[in-house]
Protein backbone atom coordinates (compact mmCIF):
# COMPACT_ATOMS: atom_id res chain seq x y z
CA UNK A 1 0.00 0.00 0.00
CA UNK A 2 1.29 3.43 -0.92
CA UNK A 3 2.10 5.82 1.92
CA UNK A 4 -0.36 8.70 2.11
CA UNK A 5 1.17 12.15 2.04
CA UNK A 6 -0.64 14.79 4.08
CA UNK A 7 -0.81 18.46 3.26
CA UNK A 8 -1.67 21.21 5.71
CA UNK A 9 -4.48 23.55 4.64
CA UNK A 10 -6.48 26.25 6.36
CA UNK A 11 -10.29 26.14 6.40
CA UNK A 12 -12.80 28.61 7.78
CA UNK A 13 -15.79 27.36 9.75
CA UNK A 14 -18.56 29.27 11.45
CA UNK A 15 -18.09 29.61 15.21
CA UNK A 16 -20.96 27.17 15.71
CA UNK A 17 -19.41 24.58 13.39
CA UNK A 18 -16.00 24.89 15.04
CA UNK A 19 -17.53 24.49 18.50
CA UNK A 20 -19.53 21.45 17.37
CA UNK A 21 -16.41 19.82 15.89
CA UNK A 22 -14.43 20.45 19.09
CA UNK A 23 -17.26 18.92 21.16
CA UNK A 24 -17.30 15.88 18.87
CA UNK A 25 -13.55 15.47 19.27
CA UNK A 26 -13.82 15.86 23.05
CA UNK A 27 -16.52 13.16 23.05
CA UNK A 28 -14.21 10.80 21.18
CA UNK A 29 -15.86 10.99 17.73
CA UNK A 30 -12.47 11.73 16.16
CA UNK A 31 -8.83 11.82 17.20
CA UNK A 32 -8.50 15.53 16.37
CA UNK A 33 -10.17 18.42 14.60
CA UNK A 34 -8.00 17.63 11.58
CA UNK A 35 -9.10 13.99 11.61
CA UNK A 36 -12.77 15.05 11.88
CA UNK A 37 -12.47 17.47 8.95
CA UNK A 38 -10.47 14.95 6.92
CA UNK A 39 -13.17 12.33 7.43
CA UNK A 40 -15.89 14.82 6.42
CA UNK A 41 -13.98 15.78 3.26
CA UNK A 42 -13.43 12.10 2.45
CA UNK A 43 -17.16 11.47 2.75
CA UNK A 44 -17.98 14.37 0.43
CA UNK A 45 -15.41 13.21 -2.12
CA UNK A 46 -16.88 9.69 -2.02
CA UNK A 47 -20.39 11.09 -2.62
CA UNK A 48 -19.09 13.23 -5.49
CA UNK A 49 -17.44 10.15 -7.09
CA UNK A 50 -20.62 8.11 -6.64
CA UNK A 51 -22.71 10.88 -8.20
CA UNK A 52 -20.32 11.15 -11.15
CA UNK A 53 -20.56 7.38 -11.66
CA UNK A 54 -24.35 7.50 -11.48
CA UNK A 55 -24.49 10.39 -13.96
CA UNK A 56 -22.15 8.47 -16.28
CA UNK A 57 -24.33 5.35 -16.12
CA UNK A 58 -27.43 7.36 -16.98
CA UNK A 59 -25.61 9.30 -19.71
CA UNK A 60 -24.69 6.00 -21.39
CA UNK A 61 -28.44 5.41 -21.72
CA UNK A 62 -29.04 8.92 -23.03
CA UNK A 63 -30.57 10.22 -19.79
CA UNK A 64 -29.42 13.42 -18.13
CA UNK A 65 -30.10 13.74 -14.42
CA UNK A 66 -30.80 17.35 -13.48
CA UNK A 67 -30.35 18.92 -10.04
CA UNK A 68 -34.07 18.60 -9.30
CA UNK A 69 -33.76 14.81 -9.74
CA UNK A 70 -31.03 14.68 -7.11
CA UNK A 71 -33.00 17.00 -4.81
CA UNK A 72 -36.08 14.76 -5.14
CA UNK A 73 -34.04 11.65 -4.34
CA UNK A 74 -32.56 13.30 -1.23
CA UNK A 75 -36.02 14.29 -0.02
CA UNK A 76 -37.37 10.80 -0.72
CA UNK A 77 -34.48 9.25 1.22
CA UNK A 78 -34.70 11.77 4.05
CA UNK A 79 -31.21 13.11 3.36
CA UNK A 80 -30.40 16.78 3.81
CA UNK A 81 -30.02 19.07 0.84
CA UNK A 82 -26.69 19.80 -0.78
CA UNK A 83 -25.46 23.18 -1.98
CA UNK A 84 -26.90 23.77 -5.44
CA UNK A 85 -29.95 21.54 -4.96
CA UNK A 86 -32.93 22.67 -6.97
CA UNK A 87 -35.97 23.85 -5.10
CA UNK A 88 -38.77 21.30 -4.65
CA UNK A 89 -41.12 20.94 -7.59
CA UNK A 90 -44.79 20.31 -6.84
CA UNK A 91 -45.72 16.64 -7.15
CA UNK A 92 -47.97 16.18 -10.17
CA UNK A 93 -49.97 13.60 -8.23
CA UNK A 94 -50.60 15.90 -5.26
CA UNK A 95 -54.15 16.87 -4.41
CA UNK A 96 -55.22 20.23 -5.83
CA UNK A 97 -57.36 22.68 -3.93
Amino acid sequence: MREQRNERVCVTLSAEQAAAVRRAVAAGAAESVSAYVSEAVGGRLARDRALATLNDLYARRGVTLRPEHHAWARRALGIGTEPGDAQPVADKGAART
